[in-house]
């Protein structure tokens, strides 16, 4: 397993179909004003999508627990735009259940970056660390109205059950070996 620095390390950049080279890197404790700033630059819409409701300000008490991962159980990475590398884009990451080889997953794309690409090529890295940290199925509880994240989850290609609540449809995809 690779030590704490080894998982902080830059995990590279990702270069978008439209060319744009945007620096990639796992989360770190002291992102907690960079994630109040881009939590703050969401639409409304995106924030009830991802939350299921509204959320004016992204508490400093989430804030630290989202920049707070063991690179094990709990993995995060963060996109950061290319003209202001001090400022988070996106968002994916992954919570395994306690035990388990159930993890589940969130992303959140800044407004202006969604539908360009990045979400999926930031799921697909988080998926290669969760699949050499032991987990085989990841899940996520998605608004029906999210076409975006469900059509993200379609686009991976890998085998998914899918079961409905109320107004939600809970996917759970299966993270093969390649």
């Amino acid at each position: 397993m690779a030590s704490q620095s080894e998982d902080n390390q830059e995990h590279g950049t990702l270069t978008l179909p439209e060319g744009i080279d945007v620096p990639v890197r796992t989360i770190q404790p002291d992102d907690v004003p960079a994630l109040k700033r881009f939590h703050g630059r969401l639409s409304d819409k995106t924030i009830y999508l991802r939350f299921f409701g509204s959320m004016q300000e992204l508490s400093d008490k989430k804030a630290k627990y989202f920049a707070h991962v063991d690179h094990v159980d709990h993995f995060e990475l963060v996109a950061l735009d290319p003209d202001e590398p001090d400022e988070i884009t996106a968002v994916v990451r992954y919570d395994r259940e306690s035990g388990s080889d159930r993890a589940e997953y969130a992303a959140l794309i800044e407004d202006r970056w969604q539908g360009r690409g990045l979400g999926l090529h930031l799921t697909h890295q988080l998926i290669d660390e969760a699949r050499d940290k032991g987990v085989r199925f990841l899940y996520a509880l998605i608004m029906r109205q999210n076409r975006r994240m469900l059509n993200l989850l379609q686009a991976l290609d890998l085998p998914e059950r899918e079961h409905r609540e109320d107004n939600a449809r809970c996917i759970e995809v299966e993270l093969q070996k390649e």
